[in-house]
């Protein structure tokens, strides 16, 4: 597998157009033209992490967060420049992956047992489009076969879905024209027997499709049209809120944070209540979630997340556990081996110990 053909795959899984405007995600350092050797996947992009990467044999760095933020008008930073001098490619899937319904805040919810996930936050929510082409008898399934390849076609957990109609056309060529249907000069127009063919397609597919469809269509211009719809869609959004299988007390949580996150410092605000409080609707937010704090007072009793400042939490309502930015995200990278996986790309996950944030603040949680 070619580099390009892996960002297909990722964009699938977690729509680069999705990111926030602010954010730079995508291939950030690299050939898209490249054979794939091994993956290491990574929170941040650092020396230890490139080194790891060298040592493993893998030429590409799938990095959480951005190795390049802001735009550049001199390339001189030692990172950059080792990792071009040794050819390691760095893909970011940054906030693209936060808002993705299986990305970093799945992630975490998973990781903590929380079951009835939603999304908390549903600002962001990729478009998809009714598509509508209509094909002669006969030729049905040849651009059917087109679309489903393409990508359309799928609607939640199903694929090769479609709505077909007959229906009879009608048509009369200008001169210049050659039509796939011969008709007579002096008729008004000529008939024929058709089907209309739709499918719900992904704007992250939706070129690839229109593209098959003109290229598997026997007309010489095929009608087809599309149109965005506002049907439910799965959402796509900051944080998730679930439920405990059984409910805790605050004076279990930090224990149990630290079991399931390795997170060996949590922080508790009890927003005044007692200890003994009994705690089972919890909201997530994985990295800085702060933004989040007044949704999740409407939707839970606790909400966990990290990088939460001193007035946040003074104000805040409920109980909020900050279990930092590095512990809140981490469970995500094995999601994306999990994806890896499934695309038959051997990956290695930097551990938490090999991680140089760990190994700068661990010692001071002893």
């Amino acid at each position: 597998m070619i580099i390009e053909e892996l960002l297909q795959r990722l964009n699938e899984f977690a729509p680069f157009s999705q990111a926030y405007e602010w954010d730079n995600i995508g291939l950030l350092v690299g050939d898209s033209k490249r054979e794939v050797t091994k993956v290491l996947i990574t929170l941040d992009v650092t020396f230890k992490a490139m080194q790891k990467a060298l040592e493993l044999g893998a030429n590409i760095i799938l990095a959480h967060h951005p190795v390049i933020f802001h735009s550049l008008k001199h390339i001189t930073d030692p990172l950059l420049i080792s990792l071009v001098e040794n050819q390691i490619n760095v893909i970011s899937m940054h906030t693209n992956l936060d808002v993705a319904p299986q990305g970093t805040n799945y992630a975490l919810a998973t990781v903590l047992g929380l079951e009835n996930l939603e999304s908390l936050s549903s600002e962001q929510g990729e478009k998809w489009f009714h598509l509508s082409v209509t094909v002669p008898a006969g030729y049905t399934e040849n651009v059917a076969d087109a679309v489903f390849k393409a990508g359309g076609g799928r609607v939640g957990n199903y694929i090769y879905c479609s709505t077909r109609h007959p229906i009879k056309g009608t048509f009369k060529p200008l001169e210049g024209a050659r039509p796939f249907i011969s008709s007579k000069e002096d008729d008004k127009f000529t008939q024929v027997a058709e089907e209309e063919l739709e499918f719900m397609v992904q704007e992250s597919r939706l070129f690839d499709v229109v593209s098959a469809i003109k290229i598997s269509h026997p007309y010489e211009t095929p009608l087809l049209y599309y149109f965005p719809v506002t049907t439910p869609q799965p959402l796509f959004g900051l944080g998730m809120t679930g439920i405990l299988p059984e409910p805790l007390t605050l004076s279990a949580i930090l224990s149990w944070i630290k079991d399931k996150l390795g997170c060996p410092n949590p922080k508790l605000w009890t927003a005044g209540l007692p200890l003994s409080t009994s705690i089972q609707k919890i909201a997530v937010c994985g990295g800085s979630g702060s933004s989040l704090i007044r949704l999740a007072e409407q939707s839970a009793e606790l909400y966990i997340t990290g990088d939460v400042g001193y007035h946040n939490l003074m104000e805040a309502k409920i109980p909020i556990v900050d279990a930092g930015h590095f512990y809140t995200e981490y469970p995500v990278l094995e999601v994306l081996k999990g994806q890896l996986i499934n695309w038959n790309l051997e990956s290695y996950v930097l551990s938490r110990e090999e991680c140089e944030y760990w190994q700068n603040t661990h010692s001071y949680h002893n």
